[in-house]
């Protein structure tokens, strides 16, 4: 059954509903009702007939009722022929290049209408709103479908594995008991830029000359993890640093289960940081990687300024874990196996107020599309 309800028996009945499932706003109360937020939002806004089966039987002689309809009363009744099935009788009498000719002439005065009714750029302005819109409810959708996951566990890290040379101890080398968002980001520039050597009980970072402020930056990330004191390496087309201590390679191979060696097709994203089922620790990671591994560039869609958000790695396993963390996070991918890809201004100012970056390059990168966006805005879904 469907009920016609005053505006003020409408206003009551959310009100009525929010004291009954103990929530503050409707967000919420569509969590708890396990109904789509923009379903509820609708029926709460617009004038309409809302299903009855939302409104508590306890409550429903208080409401004013202003009509009745049963639950199927705006449909066609049957009899009429319409969708695939005329489509069919029409191509079957006219032929298929005479039924595509006329469709397609149908379609261009349809189009023609719409143009004259509301003009050509107001047309193309709510079409991109609509996919806009689209884009946005999709990535509440995940986010909405993934939040049961995420538990915040607290992993512990047994460093009794590992063993300290008189020359670790000397450094004064600590390492963390548990994982954190810190650590997590130091993982993600491993993945990225680091190398690890077992014969030499080497590790360094090592990226373009021009992130030298990156790599002061991590200097202070890795004095705050490790209490390990850097100093920069300058070469002709890199600056990084490193590190020769037995300790730190057999934490990061023995308890944070990174490879020794040739990274390509072998790293992936450690079980601690799975575990964690943590959005902190999981973005974490992923702005580690990105600020090593990840570009943005700026497209042209529809004559409008596009944003692209890329991450490469060899390594299709890590882009699989990687792609579904995001997901999870509710960003909408677009993977191969060996990039991902977040494309069109709602990934992107999502990701500018999720995950963000620590590498100045990319920081300022981020910032002046934000700016070119924000300016232009709608520039695609």
């Amino acid at each position: 059954m469907r009920i016609l309800l005053s505006n003020n028996s409408k206003k009551r009945l959310f009100d009525f509903l929010k004291e009954k499932y103990k929530v503050n706003n409707l967000w919420k109360l569509s969590k708890k009702m396990e109904m789509p937020f923009s379903t509820l939002s609708n029926w709460k806004k617009r004038k309409g007939y809302l299903p009855d089966k939302i409104i508590p039987k306890e409550y429903l002689n208080k409401l004013n009722i202003i009509d009745k309809k049963p639950d199927n009363w705006w449909q066609v009744k049957g009899g009429k022929i319409g969708g695939k099935k005329c489509a069919e009788i029409q191509k079957k009498r006219l032929g298929k290049k005479d039924y595509i000719e006329v469709m397609r002439q149908r379609g261009r005065k349809v189009i023609n209408t719409i143009w004259k009714r509301y003009g050509k750029e107001e047309v193309t302005s709510m079409a991109i709103r609509g996919k806009l819109k689209k884009r946005e409810n999709e990535s509440q959708r995940l986010e909405r479908e993934n939040e049961s996951y995420f538990k915040n566990k607290k992993i512990a890290l047994n460093c009794k594995k590992v063993t300290y040379t008189p020359n670790d101890i000397k450094k004064g080398i600590i390492f963390p008991n548990k994982m954190t968002s810190e650590l997590a980001e130091e993982i993600g520039v491993h993945l990225g830029d680091g190398c690890l050597s077992k014969n030499r009980n080497y590790f360094s970072v090592k990226t373009n000359k021009r992130e030298e402020k990156y790599m002061l930056y991590l200097f202070k990330l890795y004095k705050k993890i490790y209490n390990l004191d850097l100093k920069l390496m300058k070469l002709p087309s890199v600056v990084g640093f490193e590190v020769y201590s037995k300790a730190l390679c057999e934490f990061k191979n023995k308890i944070l289960g990174l490879p020794y060696g040739e990274k390509i097709h072998r790293i992936e994203v450690p079980k601690a940081i799975l575990n964690t089922k943590n959005k902190d620790i999981y973005r974490a990671l992923i702005r580690g990687l990105f600020d090593t591994d990840g570009c943005i560039c700026i497209n042209k869609k529809n004559g409008k300024d596009y944003p692209i958000i890329s991450l490469c790695v060899l390594s299709e396993k890590l882009i699989l874990q990687v792609s579904k963390m995001l997901e999870r996070l509710g960003y909408i991918t677009f993977h191969n196996k060996q990039s991902i890809n977040l494309n069109g201004i709602v990934m992107f100012k999502k990701w500018v107020e999720e995950i963000g970056s620590s590498n100045p390059k990319n920081f300022n990168k981020l910032r002046w599309a934000s700016s070119i966006t924000d300016s232009t805005r709608p520039c695609g879904e």
